[in-house]
This record gives C-alpha cells, sequence and structure tokens, in this order.
C-alpha cells in the first residue's frame, strides 16, 4: 500500500524504527500499521475510549560522499491515538455525536477529517540524529 518507498530495513535492537529509501522528485507515501493496543502502554489496563496519544516521524537524511545517510534535510511528525479493542469505535461515535450537536459556526474551529494524513514540519535537534543514527548499522 505504500507508494515510491524502496529498500526498507529494519533494526531488531530498534523495534520503534525503520529505514526505507525514497525519491523526493515522486509521490510517496507510506503505509503505517501500529500493531499494540492502548491497555499495553497503560497502568492497570485503563485507557480504553481515551486512548494513548503516540508520536510518528518521518526524517530524511540526503547521501554524503561516503555513501551513508547521516546529512540531516528533514523531520516531520503527527500524532496518533491506540486504543483498547473497540474504543476507537467508540470514540468516533461519541466525537461524531457530540460534533453533531454543535452549531455550524462551532464546527468551523475544528478540523475536518482526511483519508491521509499530512505530516507536520518538526524541528529537531541534529544531536539527537548523531547519536541516534551511529545505532543503526
Amino acid at each position: 500500500m505504500s507508494v515510491g518507498i524502496i529498500d526498507t530495513r529494519t533494526n531488531p535492537s530498534q523495534l520503534n524504527a525503520v529505514e526505507f529509501l525514497w525519491d523526493p522528485a515522486k509521490r510517496t507515501s507510506a503505509f503505517i500499521q501500529v500493531h499494540c493496543i492502548s491497555t499495553e502502554f497503560t497502568p492497570r489496563k485503563h485507557g480504553g475510549e481515551k486512548g494513548v496519544p503516540f508520536r510518528i516521524q518521518v526524517d530524511t537524511f540526503k547521501q554524503n560522499e561516503n555513501g551513508e545517510y547521516t546529512d540531516h534535510l528533514h523531520s516531520a511528525s503527527c500524532q496518533i491515538k491506540v486504543f483498547k479493542p473497540k474504543g476507537a469505535d467508540r470514540k468516533q461515535k461519541t466525537d461524531r455525536e457530540k460534533m453533531e450537536k454543535r452549531t455550524a459556526h462551532e464546527k468551523e474551529k475544528y478540523q475536518p477529517s482526511y483519508d491521509t494524513t499530512i505530516l507536520t514540519e518538526v524541528i529537531v535537534s541534529l544531536y539527537l540524529f548523531s547519536s541516534s543514527r551511529q545505532n543503526f548499522a
């Protein structure tokens, strides 16, 4: 389901990361599936309708003269929430019901839902990349 992504690699010691190559001159999209539920991260198995927030971040690196991808170009991210089984369905239903009760003027304050998520640019310290990239070889 991803488009324009090649050479996908993972490191068994970094379960929360994946690397891949892509051409910024071409249309690219990444299909990301999260395999966890909120009760895995909350005490006493709570976290149902409220959910647990996570951040998905994409960091873009340029290949240097040695063929290594160490030159940081850009970072972008978005927040997602994971729920207990059926918790997301309940949340969507309650959110939809709350939105239906609002006036048209109040509804303008909220962002509409989309089929895809456009990531927001993130300003990140280069120090974070130099230390984290050394572990992924």
